[in-house]
């Protein structure tokens, strides 16, 4: 006999799944409605979903966009262990790997990093999607393009999926050799620290920085990196006036590696803090 908790549990996973259908379905009609007026309107044949931005790189439109967006998020809330992954997921996925091969022929890291901020666009509908009726499948693409954000300095965008993968327990793929915490972790502690001092955006990162340190609180990772992000923490907060807090990021990173190069800085802000009185 079904228990009355089973049972409700069944009728909202339905309504749910019948939702994310319906969703589907509208978002496949207001598409092709698009489509279909911007044809009539020029005189010409359907056109393509993808148009051409600068470098003729694809670019999709706002029709094709709201349509991947639904989908994604459709397959993604139907996703089951017997079938984790939907038609949306394969496609991005197979542009993902041409993508990578494309990306693995340039030999400079700055080049690199800027044909990832022009490829990234192309999956902003996905990601959205995944991340709004995801039920945590091990997602290959999302993580690829969650170190890609990474790359390229949209940490607020990187640490949606990384809360996202931290709540479900998905993982980097084997090619990163790094945890989600690790690299994650070190990776936006790299950015803040190389921020000039005098950056006007310093209070976004360090928004971004302590929403990671606190998303990754209790995760197992070397010492070493998260000394880097109590570092990255200290020297925005110093920049950015906020001695004290600085003072004790600062000696947080050095109690969990003596070697992090940050002993010069205490001492500098504790003379500051006893001269002004503090």
């Amino acid at each position: 006999m079904v228990s009355p908790a089973k049972k409700r549990f069944e009728q909202v996973r339905a309504a749910r799944e019948a939702a994310a259908a319906e969703d589907l379905e509208k978002a496949q009609q207001e598409a092709k409605a698009k489509d279909k007026e911007r044809a009539e309107a020029s005189g010409k044949e359907r056109p393509n979903p993808y148009n051409r931005g600068e470098g003729g790189k694809p670019r999709p439109s706002p029709a094709r966009k709201h349509f991947d967006r639904a989908r994604a998020k459709a397959e993604a809330s139907q996703a089951t262990p017997a079938r984790p992954q939907g038609d949306s997921y394969e496609l991005h996925k197979a542009a993902i790997v041409e993508d990578i091969r494309r990306l693995s022929d340039i030999q400079s890291i700055e080049r690199k990093i800027e044909a990832k901020r022009e490829l990234l666009p192309n999956y902003e509908s996905y990601v959205q999607g995944v991340l709004e009726g995801g039920k945590g499948q091990q997602d290959d693409v999302l993580m690829t393009l969650m170190v890609w954000y990474l790359d390229v300095g949209e940490l607020s965008t990187a640490m949606d999926i990384a809360e996202y993968a931290a709540n479900y327990g998905l993982e980097t793929p084997d090619r990163y050799q790094r945890s989600t915490a690790a690299l994650v972790s070190e990776e936006v502690a790299d950015f803040a620290l190389k921020l000039d001092k005098e950056a006007e955006n310093q209070e976004e990162v360090l928004e971004q920085l302590q929403r990671c340190l606190a998303l990754f609180a209790d995760a197992d990772m070397h010492d070493q990196v998260k000394a880097k992000l109590f570092k990255a923490e200290g020297s925005i907060l110093d920049n950015t006036g906020h001695t004290e807090a600085a003072v004790a990021a600062y000696e947080r990173a050095l109690k969990l590696n003596d070697k992090i190069g940050v002993k010069k800085e205490i001492e500098r802000l504790r003379k500051e803090l006893k001269n002004s009185g503090q």
